[in-house]
């Protein structure tokens, strides 16, 4: 038995390194490294003088004259920022966070020339329906006249109304309304 156990080990280890020559010699094809080596021990004086006229002789490649571009850190697309306004007013106070939130999005704008911010004015269910519409896009309008204010261009930010269409919260509460009285600006 014993000798049975030692003949398949053996077995075992044979066929493992035919495996390993037939991968790395015949799929890999990396076993003319060993054999360079040989060559280049033998003949480093020559393959010296060969490949410094091998360079002169070879005119530069487009690759060899390309400088790398150092690679820019990217910049997280802004979240949702949502600015809230009193009861009937179209301009709100612009904090110093709000005034942080607009320069990340001006930095990513820079970095994404392609894509756009949407700011979209909301009312609350209180007023007629022209009234809500046109406070909610002066809000809208407001937010953009900020934007363009902290170095974003004008063509980059898109407007919208929504009015009471798309209420925040509940708008039976004084709370509630509060909420809905808002001008989302969102990165398309």
């Amino acid at each position: 038995m014993r000798t049975a156990i030692t003949l398949l080990l053996l077995l075992l280890l044979i066929w493992i390194a035919g495996s390993s020559y037939v991968y790395v010699c015949k799929i890999r094809n990396d076993c003319r490294v060993s054999e360079a080596v040989s060559d280049t021990e033998t003949t480093t004086a020559e393959a010296t003088v060969v490949t410094d006229e091998a360079l002169q002789a070879v005119p530069a490649t487009t690759a060899d004259t390309l400088q790398a571009e150092p690679a820019q850190p990217e910049i997280p697309v802004p979240p949702l920022h949502i600015l809230y306004f009193d009861f009937n007013q179209s301009n709100c106070d612009i904090t110093a966070e709000n005034t942080a939130h607009f320069e990340l999005i001006k930095q990513y704008l820079d970095a994404n020339a392609d894509r756009e911010v949407k700011v979209t004015g909301h009312s609350d269910a209180i007023g007629p329906d022209w009234a809500k519409e046109k406070v909610s896009a002066m809000r809208a309008g407001f937010i953009k006249q900020k934007l363009t204010e902290a170095g974003i261009a004008a063509d980059a930010v898109e407007t919208a109304s929504e009015s009471d269409s798309k209420p925040a919260a509940d708008n039976s509460t004084s709370e509630g309304r509060a909420k809905n009285r808002r001008t989302e600006i969102l990165i398309q």
